[in-house]
C-alpha cells in the first residue's frame, strides 16, 4: 500500500510559450540564473569535472543522515557531486508522475540545503522510461510539473534516465517518432530548455554501455542519433564497455566520445553490489587510467548498497581524481615539483615489492587502498550511531520504528526490510523492487576473476553467473510450500547458518591430533549489542577479569578488503587461501588413514601447508571477533552479514581440512569435472562452497546472521577418543530432556550413550565431529559411510560387548525405559531394505546441547559430516528417529532431511529420515 499524503503543490514555470493546462505562474527563479560559489562553474571560468557519488542502486535507499554524512566526506576528500537516483524511491522511477508530499518535500529541501552547505552539487534524477508515452503532451506536462516542484526545493541540476527499460515504443509513439532514440532525445531537449538549460543536465541512454549497443558502439544507430540530436549542453552517462566494467580504456572512451560528440560522464559500477547479496566490494578504485580524466566530463561511482561499506570506494575515487585533477596527459613530463609528489610516493611504495609496478605513474590502487584503510581505521573506534539507524532484526518482517531489518547476504531471492521515514524521500510503503529488471544500470550479473596465477579475461559481466538467482536456498519461502528436496522451516531458515565454529580444538594429546591446535587466544566471549547497555563488570576479589577486547588493526582491515575486493578479482590473501585449499584438497591422499605415508616429504609438505592454511583461517576468524566488538556499531551493522558469512564458510573449510589431515580415505573423491574456483556467484564464500564436496547443499550454506551482532565463536573439529565422555553426557542430557521423571537410574550411567552413539564412536570414529565453545564440548555429529559393513562389525564386536555389560532382563513384561533399551542389545535388529540402502548408504547421528544459543552451528556440523561422507564416496545419508521424539524430527527436518516413505522392512516405531548428497 502506498501512503497517500497531502501533496505539496508548486506553481509552474513555463519557459516555452506553449499551450498547456498547467498554471504558468512564475514562482521559482530559473535554474540557469543561479550560481552557487562552489557549484556549476569553477573559478577559472571552465566547467568543472563532475566527481562524486550516484545513489543509483536497486534496493533499500540510504537514510537522510547517511546522505548528509556522505556530503561531509565528499567535501573533505575533494569530490563535488551527488546524483540522487535510488531505483527504489518509487517517486523517482515507478511512480515518477506523483508529486512529493509535504513531509517528503521538507526532507528533500533539507537534503539539498545540506549538499549546498558542503559545496556539493545536488543533481536530482528522474527515471520515467518504464511507462512514459513520449508523444503524449500530458506526460510531458506531468514531467515538467514534477521537476518544477523539485526545482522549487532549491535544486538546480537535473538528470533524465532511460536505463533498464524496454526498447520497444508503444503504437502511439511509433506514429510520431522514427526511432526510440528520437523519442528520448525529443523529450530530453524539451525538458532541458524548459528548465532554462541548467549548467548541469545529465542524460542516461538506454544503450549505456558497450555490450548494450547494437550491433556495437561504433555502428549503433541509437548512439549516433543521441550524439547528433541531443543538445550540446546536455551531458551523457556511460558505464564503459560493460554494465560493470573491469577496465575502462582511453581508446574506448575516445571511440564513444566521437559518436556522442562530447566526453561522457562515467556512471561507474565497479563497487556496485546490488546484483548479489553475498558480495561486497572493499577494494580500491581500479582499472581506469588517470589519462581518462582529461577525456571525460566526470566520474560518479555507484557503490555498495550498504552505506558504511563505501568508505574505501569513495576515498580511493577521490585519490584517483586528485592524482590528475589538472588533466595531465601521458605526453606531459612530470617535474619534481608538487605535481610529481604522488608518482614519487608510488615509486617508493613499489620499491622491493613483489607486486607489478603500476603502469599509471600518477595513481597506485595499492597505495590508495592503504591510505583509505588507514583513515577508515580511525572511524571504527568512535562510538557512533545515526538517528534512524538500521539495527538487525530477526524475522522476515519488522516494525516501523527507528531500525531496519538487516538483510542477510545470503542466497535469498529478495529482501524484506523495515523502513524508516527518511530512507527514500518518499514514503517507502511497498516492497523493494530489487528484482525489477535483470539489467541494472547499477549492475546485473556476475563472474569473478580466477584464482590461479594465470588470469583469464571473460566477456561476461560479473553478474552473468547469477542468472539463476533462485537455485538453492534461493527461494527459501517457496521451499517451505513445495517441500521438494531439503525441507527448511521458516524460523530455521532465518536462524540456521553454517558453522559458527572456530575457537579451535582444545586438544592436549599429540599424534593425529597435533595438527589441530588451539587457536582461541583471540576469541572473545559472546558480546551482543543488548549487552553493551549493561553496567561495566568489575571483578571481585576471587573473580577473573573479563576479556579485553582487542582493537581492530590495519592488518584486519587489509584482510577484510582482500576478502571482499572487486567484482573481477579477489585480493592477494583471498587468492592464496583458495589456491591452498584447492591444493590441500587435491593432495589429501598422501595423508589418508589407509595410506602408509611412505612419502614422508609429501606428507610433511601437506601438513606444513595445512598448518599455514589454518593460520590464515584463524586470522579471518580473529578479524571477525575484533570487528564484532568494534565501538562503531553503525559500521558493524553494514558489514556484519558479510563478515558473518565469510567467517562461517572459512570455519567449515578449516574443519574439513583438519578432517582431511587425519581421517580421509585415499579414495577420497570430489566433484567430477571440477570447475575452476572462479566465475561462481557468491564471491569468495561461494567459491569456497564450490570446493567442498557438498557444494550443492545450498540450504546448509544459507546463513543469515543472528538478530544482533555477536562475537560468540564455536569450533568444530574431528572427534578423538578422549571426547567420548563428553559426547555421552550430551547424548544422555538431550535424550532425557523434557521427560517428567528420570527414566534412567544412575546405576547405568552409560546406557543411553552406549545404545545411541557408542557403536559409531567405537567402530566409525573417522566420521565423527564435535562442537566446542569456551566451556567445552556442546554437540556432536557422527556417521558411518556404509551402514552394511558397519552393522556386521557391530554384530561381531560391539553387540557382544554390550550384551556382556548389560544382562538381559528376566521378566520382559512392564519393562522400564532403561530395561527396554537393555533388551534391544539382546534382540536381533532387522536390517533395512537393500533398495533403500542403495540410495542412502550412510548412517548419521547429530545433536547439540540445549544451551547452545546459536542454532546455525547445527547446519555447520551437518555440513562437515556430509562433506566427509561424500568425499569418501557416499551419495546419501539417513538417520533414525523415534516417532515420539518431535524435537529430533523437527531438528533433522531443518537440516534438510525428509521423512522416507514407509517400506517393507522398516522398523515400526522408528521414522527413517534421509538426505541425498
Amino acid at each position: 500500500m502506498v501512503q497517500k499524503d497531502k501533496i505539496l503543490e508548486t506553481p509552474q514555470v513555463d519557459v516555452e510559450p506553449s499551450p498547456s493546462p498547467v498554471s504558468t505562474e512564475a514562482c521559482v527563479e530559473a535554474p540557469a540564473s543561479v550560481n552557487h560559489p562552489n557549484l556549476g562553474i569553477e573559478s577559472s571560468g571552465q566547467r568543472k569535472f563532475i566527481s562524486g557519488v550516484v545513489e543509483g542502486f536497486y534496493g533499500r535507499p540510504w537514510t537522510m543522515e547517511q546522505r548528509k554524512e556522505l556530503f561531509r566526506r565528499q567535501q573533505k576528500w575533494g569530490l563535488n557531486t551527488y546524483l540522487y537516483a535510488p531505483k527504489d524511491d518509487y517517486k523517482h522511477r515507478m511512480f515518477w508522475r506523483e508529486l512529493y508530499s509535504v513531509e517528503e518535500a521538507e526532507q528533500l529541501m533539507t537534503l539539498i540545503g545540506a549538499a549546498k552547505e558542503h559545496g556539493i552539487e545536488f543533481i536530482y534524477a528522474i527515471s520515467p522510461g518504464l511507462d512514459i508515452t513520449f508523444s503524449n503532451q500530458k506526460e510531458i506536462i506531468a514531467l515538467k510539473r514534477k521537476l518544477d516542484q523539485v526545482s522549487h526545493f532549491g535544486c538546480k541540476s537535473f538528470a533524465l534516465l532511460f536505463d533498464d527499460i524496454d526498447h520497444n515504443m508503444c503504437p502511439a509513439d511509433k506514429e510520431v517518432f522514427s526511432s526510440f532514440a528520437h523519442a528520448q532525445v525529443s523529450i530530453t531537449n524539451e525538458i532541458f530548455q524548459y528548465l532554462g538549460e541548467p549548467e548541469t543536465f545529465l542524460f542516461c541512454p538506454t544503450e549505456y554501455c558497450g555490450t548494450f549497443c547494437y550491433p556495437n558502439v561504433s555502428q549503433s544507430p541509437y548512439l549516433h542519433t543521441v550524439g547528433e540530436k541531443l543538445l550540446p549542453g546536455i551531458d551523457i552517462l556511460w558505464t564503459g564497455p560493460k554494465v560493470v566494467s573491469k577496465d575502462i580504456t582511453v581508446e574506448s572512451i575516445e571511440e564513444v566520445s566521437k559518436i556522442l560528440r562530447r566526453p561522457p560522464v562515467i556512471w561507474d559500477n565497479i563497487h556496485a553490489n546490488d546484483y548479489d547479496q553475498k558480495r561486497l566490494f572493499l577494494g580500491p578504485y581500479k582499472g581506469r587510467s588517470t589519462e581518462l580524466i582529461p577525456r571525460l566530463k566526470g566520474v560518479l561511482t555507484n557503490p555498495n548498497c550498504e552505506f558504511e561499506s563505501n568508505f574505501v570506494a569513495i576515498h580511493t575515487l577521490a585519490t584517483w581524481y586528485k592524482s590528475n585533477m589538472n588533466g595531465v596527459r601521458k605526453d606531459v613530463v612530470m617535474t619534481d615539483g608538487e605535481d610529481s609528489a604522488v608518482s614519487i610516493q608510488i615509486k617508493l611504495e613499489n620499491e622491493g615489492s613483489d607486486e607489478e609496478l603500476e603502469t599509471d605513474m600518477l595513481y597506485s590502487p595499492q597505495l590508495a587502498l592503504k591510505l583509505a584503510l588507514t583513515e577508515w581505521l580511525g572511524e571504527f573506534g568512535v562510538p557512533h550511531q545515526y538517528n534512524s539507524r538500521q539495527v538487525p532484526q530477526s524475522g522476515a518482517k519488522g516494525t516501523a520504528i527507528d531500525v531496519v531489518s538487516m538483510a542477510p547476504p545470503s542466497l535469498c531471492s529478495s529482501t524484506t526490510v523495515t523502513t524508516v521515514f527518511q530512507q527514500p524521500i518518499m514514503s517507502p510503503a511497498m516492497p523493494p523492487l530489487c528484482l525489477e529488471n535483470p539489467h541494472l544500470m547499477a549492475k546485473t550479473s556476475q563472474e569473478e576473476e580466477e584464482v590461479e596465477v594465470e588470469k583469464k579475461d571473460y566477456d561476461e559481466e560479473p553478474m552473468e553467473m547469477v542468472v539463476e538467482k533462485l537455485d538453492g536456498p534461493e527461494s527459501e519461502v517457496e521451499s517451505d510450500e513445495k517441500q521438494d528436496g531439503p525441507v527448511l522451516v521458516d524460523k530455521m531458515s532465518e536462524d540456521l547458518k553454517p558453522m559458527d565454529t572456530d575457537k579451535e580444538s582444545l586438544v592436549d594429546s599429540k599424534s593425529p591430533e597435533d595438527s589441530i591446535q588451539e587457536d582461541g587466544s583471540d576469541i572473545a566471549p559472546m558480546q551482543t549489542d543488548d549487552q553493551l547497555k549493561q553496567d561495566v563488570f568489575v571483578p571481585g576479589p576471587n573473580e577473573k577479569p573479563l576479556f579485553t577486547v582487542e582493537p581492530l588493526s590495519i592488518e584486519d582491515l587489509s584482510l577484510l578488503a582482500e576478502l571482499f575486493y572487486l567484482p573481477y578479482e579477489h585480493g592477494p590473501k583471498a587468492v592464496q587461501m583458495l589456491k591452498e585449499f584447492n591444493w590441500l584438497r587435491s593432495n589429501s591422499s598422501v595423508v589418508s588413514v589407509n595410506c602408509k605415508r611412505k612419502e614422508t616429504e609429501k606428507v610433511a609438505e601437506w601438513q606444513s601447508r595445512a598448518e599455514k592454511f589454518e593460520d590464515m583461517c584463524c586470522s579471518v576468524i580473529q578479524m571477525f571477533t575484533r570487528l564484532s566488538n568494534t565501538a562503531n556499531r553503525m559500521i558493524l551493522y553494514d558489514l556484519y552479514p558479510y563478515i558473518w558469512d565469510i567467517k562461517s564458510i572459512i570455519s567449515m573449510v578449516k574443519s574439513f581440512v583438519q578432517w582431511l589431515g587425519c581421517r580421509s580415505q585415499s579414495s577420497a573423491q570430489f566433484l567430477k569435472g571440477d570447475q575452476e574456483p572462479w566465475a561462481f556467484r557468491g564471491g569468495l564464500a561461494g567459491e569456497f562452497q564450490r570446493l567442498l564436496p557438498i557444494d550443492g547443499a545450498n540450504d546448509l550454506f544459507y546463513q543469515p546472521p543472528p538478530s544482533m551482532p555477536t562475537s560468540k565463536i564455536y569450533s568444530i573439529r574431528p572427534y578423538f577418543p578422549k571426547d567420548e565422555a563428553s559426547v555421552y553426557k550430551i547424548c544422555k542430557e538431550m535424550y532425557c530432556e523434557g521427560m517428567e521423571d528420570a527414566p534412567f537410574s544412575d546405576e547405568e550411567p552409560d546406557l543411553i550413550g552406549d545404545r545411541l552413539v557408542g557403536g559409531l564412536l567405537s567402530l566409525s570414529p573417522d566420521y565423527g565431529f564435535v562442537l566446542e565453545d569456551d566451556e567445552g564440548i556442546c554437540g556432536y555429529a557422527l556417521g558411518t559411510v556404509d551402514v552394511k559393513p558397519f552393522i556386521k562389525k557391530c554384530k561381531m564386536s560391539w553387540i557382544p560387548f554390550m550384551q556382556e555389560k548389560y544382562h538381559k532382563p528376566d521378566d520382559q513384561k512392564d519393562l522400564t525405559e532403561a530395561e527396554k533399551m537393555i533388551l534391544s542389545f539382546h534382540e536381533e535388529e532387522e536390517g533395512l531394505p537393500e533398495s533403500f540402502l542403495s540410495n542412502f548408504p550412510s548412517l548419521i547421528k547429530v545433536d547439540i546441547h540445549a544451551n547452545v544459543t546459536d542454532p546455525s552451528v547445527a547446519k555447520s556440523m551437518m555440513g562437515c559430516l556430509l562433506s566427509s561422507l561424500k568425499a569418501n564416496g557416499s551419495h546419501g545419508a539417513f538417520c533414525k528417529v523415534r516417532q515420539t521424539d518431535k524435537r529430533m524430527l523437527d531438528f533433522y527436518s531443518k537440516l534438510g532431511c525428509f521423512e522416507v516413505a514407509k517400506m517393507e522392512g522398516f522398523p515400526k516405531d522408528i521414522i527413517i529420515m534421509g538426505r541425498s548428497l
